[in-house]
């Protein structure tokens, strides 16, 4: 017993030792949200993440989107099995897939790219934090990393193997970093 005490209180020591010497050595990182430049360089980043994953998946054929949506309408508003089988077929998980990205990655070029009045870019965060969390689509992505169609480097780019829980942490940022400092009315515009 006494042997194992003098571990863990070395142990402890170490880990004290190793905060000490963290926190020393902590240099002060200005928050991507404190300017105009610094948020659209984290735009700028934040599009490429998803831009690298985007640019693996396919569009999908005429054909292709024929069947989805033949399978897809085939209930008449009713889900079926049909309906279902096509909601876990590769098709879907394309579709979903390209169309989610877009919708996040338009207002993100903007945001990256283009000077906008305070109240422009912060809607356009909006836009980005609203979409960011979507379920189907991060569902979406996950299929197709299974099936190696997104390599996992790009996944793991973003957000490791918890996808749609990085999105929603990145859509609170955003929110706190540029939304809610925004109506506050202590947001730095310039």
């Amino acid at each position: 017993m006494l042997e194992s005490e003098a571990i863990m209180k070395r142990t402890a020591h170490l880990l004290a030792l190793l905060v000490l010497f963290s926190t020393a050595s902590a240099q002060y990182v200005e928050p991507w949200g404190a300017t105009r430049a610094l948020r659209m360089k984290e735009a700028a980043k934040l599009h490429d993440e998803l831009s690298a994953m985007d640019k693996q998946v396919p569009y999908l054929s005429p054909a292709e989107q024929k069947w989805l949506d033949g399978e897809l309408n085939s209930g008449n508003g009713k889900i079926t099995d049909r309906y279902i089988r096509a909601t876990d077929s590769q098709e879907y998980a394309v579709s979903t897939a390209k169309s989610g990205f877009a919708l996040v990655l338009i207002p993100l070029n903007n945001l990256s790219s283009l000077k906008m009045v305070c109240k422009d870019e912060v809607l356009m965060w909006a836009e980005v934090a609203s979409r960011l969390p979507d379920t189907q689509l991060w569902q979406a992505v996950d299929h197709l990393v299974e099936r190696k169609i997104v390599s996992k480097n790009a996944a793991e780019d973003f957000g490791h193997s918890f996808l749609a829980a990085n999105a929603t942490l990145r859509s609170q940022a955003i929110l706190n970093a540029v939304v809610i400092p925004y109506l506050r009315g202590d947001l730095n515009c310039q």
